[in-house]
């Protein structure tokens, strides 16, 4: 399993899906055929897009589009994010102001999105995933902002849905 892999199954999950409930069971669909191996793949490469959007940034733009967002609500929110397909999710980091284009996002958090590959592991290989060898960072990147201005910070996200 490689990136590249690991975003076509993404992408053919978001494709099937008749809304973003729908993920988590067709995720679940489309890893049950792999090996343990592949599953573990998966969830190491899915832990990496985690990692990489625990961002300042990213939790501001969270924040304006839920209208508040805490430490477990932005996880699912970049569970959600990562469910959108890899432009959506590159874009984000690109831009957070990009997530405006996207159509009304109401609720825009999937936690169940990510237990799915360690779920499948276990019921597999009859343990749970072994840990990794990188760890959630401490603190997001990049500068935090206040609650109060938050909204400046992204007006288009801000115009939509505030």
């Amino acid at each position: 399993m490689n990136e590249n892999q690991f975003w076509k199954i993404i992408e053919s999950v978001k494709k099937s899906a008749s809304s973003a409930e729908d993920r988590p069971s067709l995720l679940a669909a489309e890893l049950k055929s792999l090996s343990t191996e592949e599953i573990k793949d998966f969830d190491e490469i899915y832990f990496d897009q985690i990692i990489r959007s625990y961002r300042w940034d990213l939790w501001g733009a969270a924040y304006v589009i839920n209208g508040g967002c805490s430490d477990d609500g932005f996880k699912y929110f970049c569970d959600f994010l990562i469910s959108e397909g890899k432009q959506v999710f590159e874009a984000a980091l690109s831009d957070p102001e990009s997530l405006a284009l996207l159509e009304d996002l109401e609720e825009p958090e999937l936690e169940g999105f990510s237990y799915v590959a360690a779920e499948l592991y276990e019921e597999k290989a009859g343990n749970e995933l072994p840990e990794y060898s990188k760890s959630y960072p401490e603190d997001p990147l990049g500068e935090p902002w206040d609650e109060d201005g938050v909204d400046k910070l992204y007006p288009k996200l801000a115009a939509k849905y505030w």
